[in-house]
């Protein structure tokens, strides 16, 4: 009986039942809960890789999750010896009470911020699909959400540090532009809802990082943009039953319109008219950038799928599809009404501009015209007679054909020329930490008894130092 039981027991079950268990670890407190379901979720990764048929290209390509459990790791050590740093007699004059909690943010933010796709190791990941057959276009969701996750529930741990705060609002705003770029530049439907993904989550990072309202607040916004996204791509992996009817394309468009205008909301509010004195242009204009493109693609691109069918199935009046929609729509507003409730409060003209860039892009995408695009005829035998249907149109933005093309490579050509140039700075500096290091690495042959004496020696010279002062 086990042994029928461990059998059935494949690697889709293992990844899955590995991902629960390392979502759920993420949403508990603390940093090694936090370490510890980066690793479960690494793992499983790894354990779809190894099913795939493609198993070498795979792995590969999906090693690098070990690296933000790693830089967890890193920090609930560092956490752990500040802890007990006053205990320490020593340590006070040589300023690791100051340090150590930088250390901590640092690997906080590297975790969050690579999940999130906004550091130069990761940036591409998500124009690759996953590695499980099934649910590959999927699978790429996770890691954005683990991202936010991380950063989110382990806000207290680099928020409060100016410093790290300051790099870690800078990468997400630019991973917010770009992702929002890359998604209005890919033509594929499902291939734009990933970056969409990755566009809401960094913005929920910086509501995270801003403090403009509580964070049960800043969790429910996310949950009503992200979770969209990810509703409408499970939809298209079902036959695309988020576009299908009259009335389920019309929800969605109004559902993602929302849920991207109440995220972004009280984020320009604190952007742009928070305590400082005054609005900060160039900060407001960075961060309505991606919130004007993504009220765009989330407006326009939602488009009727046609039936192939000669008869109509016929189907339930309310769908899971329906009630997610119906549920996206919602969850924004109720989770402002909630911040309000909590203390929220936003200046009258503030709050008015902050509504223009979701208003502006959605506005504009309802008003421009569509073009139409003839039906193309498939013949297709079935019993001996040909049926002419209508081919199902690609999901994509039906701007003016030389406008379209002009914008599309325009944001394409962005992404690429800012990824090149941000992986050229990164190998320059893994060139020259090489050339610094080299010298280390000839004062012995290789050997690893050899090495073991360096070693020994290094501590003996550790051990004895104090003496000498």
């Amino acid at each position: 009986m086990l042994r029928r039981l461990l059998q059935g027991f494949d690697a889709r079950r293992q990844g899955a039942t590995l991902t629960v268990l390392g979502l759920a670890s993420l949403a508990a407190r603390g940093l090694v809960f936090s370490a510890l379901g980066l690793e479960l979720l690494a793992l499983a990764f790894w354990c779809w890789a190894r099913a795939a048929d493609d198993a070498v290209e795979q792995v590969r390509r999906w090693s690098w999750l070990r690296r933000p459990a790693q830089a967890l790791w890193f920090a609930a050590g560092v956490h752990a010896i500040a802890a007990s740093v006053p205990a320490w007699p020593g340590f006070a004059h040589m300023g690791a009470a100051a340090l150590l909690p930088r250390l901590e943010a640092g690997g906080v933010v590297w975790a969050g911020l690579e999940l999130l796709a906004a550091l130069p190791l990761s940036r591409p990941y998500s124009d690759v699909s996953g590695p499980l057959l099934v649910m590959r276009p999927w699978l790429p969701t996770l890691l954005p959400a683990a991202g936010f996750a991380v950063l989110w529930r382990n806000a207290d741990a680099w928020v409060p540090v100016p410093e790290i705060r300051r790099i870690a609002e800078a990468l997400l705003l630019l991973t917010a532009v770009l992702s929002a770029l890359r998604a209005f530049g890919r033509r594929q439907w499902i291939a734009s809802l990933r970056w969409l993904t990755i566009t809401d989550s960094a913005l929920g990072a910086l509501l995270v990082a801003s403090a403009a309202v509580r964070p049960q607040v800043s969790l429910l916004l996310w949950l009503g943009a992200c979770g969209g996204r990810a509703f409408m791509l499970a939809g298209e992996l079902r036959g695309a039953t988020s576009r299908r009817g009259t009335t389920l394309p019309r929800m969605w468009r109004a559902a993602s319109w929302v849920g991207s205008a109440a995220l972004s909301w009280p984020l320009l509010i604190r952007v742009g008219f928070g305590p400082g004195g005054g609005a900060h242009a160039v900060r407001f204009f960075l961060t309505a950038v991606p919130v004007t493109l993504t009220a765009w693609i989330a407006v326009r691109r939602i488009v009727k799928a046609p039936e192939r069918r000669q008869m109509m199935r016929r189907d339930a009046a309310v769908t899971l599809s329906h009630f997610s929609a119906l549920l996206t729509l919602v969850l924004g507003p109720l989770a402002l009404l909630l911040g309000w409730w909590l203390g929220f409060e936003a200046s009258w003209p503030g709050s008015v501009i902050s509504l223009l860039p979701s208003a502006l892009g959605g506005g504009a995408a309802f008003a421009l015209p569509k073009r139409k695009r003839a039906a193309k005829h498939v013949v297709q035998p079935t019993a001996g007679a040909a049926i002419a249907s209508e081919s199902a149109p690609r999901p994509r933005d039906p701007l003016p054909r030389g406008f379209g093309a002009l914008a599309r490579g325009l944001a394409r050509g962005t992404f690429r020329n800012v990824t090149a140039l941000e992986r050229w700075i990164v190998d320059a500096l893994g060139r020259l930490a090489t050339s610094v290091i080299s010298p280390l690495r000839d004062l012995h042959t290789g050997d690893a008894q050899e090495y073991l004496l360096f070693l020994v020696g290094l501590s003996v010279l550790a051990l004895v130092l104090p003496f000498l002062r």
